[in-house]
């Protein structure tokens, strides 16, 4: 559309790049930039923020309101905006080339679609997702102009000034500029991240995909198709989430496995053609960067770009693979981990009051509850996906979120104490916490207490009373950077990964002077190591809990194993002296000689400069226990969840059997009793690890069979210390 005298207030797309996020808003600002760039964009116009500002102010919509004004206060504000807004006179000219703009997009058949574009919109630190509204299906130049005053009225919705609000926006600084484009019947639809939202050291790029327009998508009612493309090995990886749960896997063998009605969302090539895309906007607008894409008529378009926000403060707990009950799995859309009650919301309500002791799950996450959830513990979700408006909210304020979790209304009752991790998408029985311990000293017991630790700081709190340190787990010093420890060692950083790992060593020793600290050796799954940057060669495994891991991957892959051992080396020279090496998921007793090996020839003497020992974790290891004491195991850990998983053929992780999955199996007590039997003649220390030490079936057979210890996560110390006492006081008498 060529300049004219209607040019300060309907521009072309195609000419006003110049323009700023102020004068055209964050949307539109971002299409100009797309149309820049070369990529596809549906033709169309801009109504300037200059209009709004001028129809608003002479209405006096602009007011100032109270941070914290009532909701009922807020919906009578728009009721009000909405009537005044519809009759009110526009600007000399603007209705003139409104229905122009209208006619020509029109002139080609289709209709047209009515887009809010806010001046605080689409920045790199508040998305406005879904705040203010859009409007489809427009035909004619009044339909458009109707369209345009109901958008200018959502900047007055209730959820738009709390929004503002909790970003630090007065509301007379929401200015609301329009975009009007020719609509794309959409065939399929969906959202392109540049990076991982749950994840954003992840190299990959997470594309997710519906049939049909993308409405159902970001406002949170349809649960999509979701693919991750990795760069560096061009390979596609799709999950489908259903209402039994998800599937994930390689793109080519998870389709071959699909009905014949549920053919994948998205080809490889297309999926290859989209990632391509989002990494090369977020080389244009310089980050990370979420786009909107629709399919129609034999080729893509991009709808919308805006910065993907990730919040400020976040964290990621990486629990043992199998060591804790998961409830419910789908997809995390935020890298943060949060505990409380849960607060079931199974159909229609008022936005509840919560607080960071709740985690409300419901089946759906819509644009107006994400507002009111912002203090949440956690959120968890049966339907939906990672890109939807109320997922990018949560992600913005931090708060842990899990979308697509198929039943979890269903499954979960209120008031239960659950752990919601946004990174890997996963809901834990219990709170996983660290909790302070309550008043009062913890009672002497026979059965030692230890902990297991994630981050020797967080550890603090018990040192002073546990009875030593069952894992110091390295998960949290391998992970926590979010880059494959792998690809620390192509770039020549595996020193820093080796200080890391000796610092945590020689303060959790600090912490808990003279008492065992075992270190467990690396044991996390390959599905663990794919999430991260440089995962990408990691193999897609049917199920990672039996496959490669523990020691045994470990000894495959000496250079990282080194890593470790050195750390181990400098520890032991720094004055460990209560230092032992744990060994995970042994499988064969050979294991064990190559480990003890690896160990000398990093200038550590087995049970001389460290107590070595072995986790038991499968019926084989547990039957044959005899040969690696043989072997001179120092101590054994029994990992009570694997062991039992193992034994009874559960994977406690599917929602299908969990409820099966049963610790206190006579046949895993027989094992239990096998191993302690074992232990007790040939004169070795022996623990039972994990949460399962809690059930309240199985703490008493532990007790019963003599175990010298039972380790638990630093959550459950008290607890479980006090739970000893008793059973130990009652077998006295």
């Amino acid at each position: 559309m060529p300049a004219d005298a209607h040019a300060p207030y309907v521009i072309a797309l195609d000419s006003a790049c110049h323009l700023t996020p102020g004068e055209v808003g964050g949307k539109a600002a971002g299409l100009c930039a797309l149309v820049g760039g070369g990529f596809p964009v549906p033709d169309g116009v801009v109504v300037t923020a200059q209009a709004f500002a001028e129809v608003a102010h002479a209405a006096g919509l602009l007011d100032e309101i109270a941070p914290d004004t009532p909701r009922a206060e807020l919906e009578s504000r728009y009721a009000a905006a909405l009537e005044t807004l519809a009759a009110a006179p526009l600007p000399a000219g603007l209705e003139a080339a409104v229905r122009d703009a209208a006619i020509r997009l029109l002139a080609t058949g289709g209709t047209l679609v009515v887009r809010s574009s806010a001046t605080l919109e689409d920045s790199a630190v508040a998305s406005f997702s879904g705040m203010l509204e859009s409007y489809g299906d427009i035909t004619s130049a009044d339909g458009m102009i109707g369209a345009l005053r109901r958008c200018w009225a959502s900047a007055f919705l209730p959820r738009a000034a709390r929004y503002s609000a909790e970003k630090g926006h007065a509301p007379a600084e929401l200015l609301v500029a329009v975009v009007v484009q020719r609509q794309v019947e959409a065939e399929r639809s969906g959202l392109i991240f540049s990076r991982d939202p749950a994840n954003r050291y992840s190299s990959a790029v997470v594309i997710e995909a519906i049939r049909g327009a993308g409405e159902d998508l970001v406002s949170g009612e349809a649960t999509p198709e979701r693919y991750r493309y990795s760069f560096a090995s061009r390979r596609v990886t799709v999950t489908r989430m259903t209402g039994e749960g998800i599937a994930e896997g390689l793109a080519s063998p998870l389709a071959a496995e699909m009905e014949p009605d549920a053919e994948p969302r998205l080809a490889e090539e297309e999926v290859a053609q989209l990632a391509a895309w989002g990494r090369e906007a977020e080389g244009l607008f310089g980050m990370p960067q979420d786009l909107e894409w629709a399919f129609a008529d034999g080729r893509f378009w991009l709808l919308q770009s805006r910065p993907l926000i990730f919040a400020q403060a976040t964290e990621r707990i990486f629990p043992r693979i199998a060591e804790y009950t998961v409830l419910a799995r789908g997809i995390g859309v935020s890298p943060a981990v949060g505990a409380g009650r849960t607060l079931v919301l199974s159909g229609a309500t008022a936005a509840p009051r919560v607080d960071g002791s709740t985690v409300v799950v419901l089946p759906r996450l819509t644009n107006d509850l994400a507002v009111h959830l912002r203090n949440a513990a956690g959120v968890v979700a049966d339907e939906g996906g990672a890109t939807s408006h109320g997922a990018n909210i949560l992600r913005e304020f931090g708060v842990p979120c899990v979308i697509g979790a198929g039943s979890a209304t269903a499954d979960l009752t209120d008031g239960r104490a659950v752990t919601v991790d946004g990174f890997r998408g996963v809901v834990y029985d219990g709170d996983l916490s660290i909790a302070p311990l309550e008043p009062g000293s913890m009672p002497g017991t026979r059965m030692k207490v230890f902990v297991s630790v994630l981050v020797p700081e967080r550890a603090a709190v018990v040192a002073e009373h546990a009875d030593g340190v069952s894992s110091l787990r390295d998960d949290y010093f391998l992970l926590e950077g979010g880059v494959h420890p792998g690809q620390l060692v192509r770039d020549g950083q595996g020193a820093e990964l080796t200080e890391a790992i000796f610092r945590g060593i020689v303060r959790c020793s600090e912490l808990f002077d003279g008492r065992p600290v075992w270190y467990k050796t690396m044991d996390a799954p390959t599905d663990e190591f794919r999430r991260l940057a440089g995962g990408h060669d990691e193999p897609a495994e049917r199920n990672p809990l039996l496959g490669w891991r523990g020691i045994g991957r470990s000894l495959a892959e000496p250079e990282l194993f080194a890593i470790e051992l050195d750390a181990v080396a400098r520890a032991v020279k720094a004055g460990c002296t209560t230092l032992g090496v744990k060994l995970p998921f042994v499988r064969f007793p050979s294991e064990y000689i190559a480990a003890a090996h690896a160990l000398r020839e990093h200038g550590i003497e087995p049970n001389v400069d460290v107590a070595l020992g072995v986790s038991v974790e499968t019926p084989a290891t547990a039957m044959r226990i005899d040969e690696l004491l043989g072997l001179g195991a120092r101590f054994v850990s029994v990992g009570l969840s694997d062991l039992t998983m193992c034994t009874l053929a559960l994977d406690r992780e599917s929602r299908h059997v969990a409820d099966m999955f049963d610790p206190s199996h006579p046949a895993v007590i027989e094992l239990l009793g096998r191993v302690a039997a074992a232990c007790r003649a040939h004169g070795v220390f022996c623990l039972a690890a994990g949460e399962s030490a809690r059930d309240e079936r199985l703490l008493p057979e532990l007790v019963r069979l003599g175990y010298d210890a039972v380790g638990v996560s630093t959550s459950y110390f008290a607890e479980v210390k006090r739970k000893v006492a008793a059973l130990e006081g009652d077998a006295r008498v």
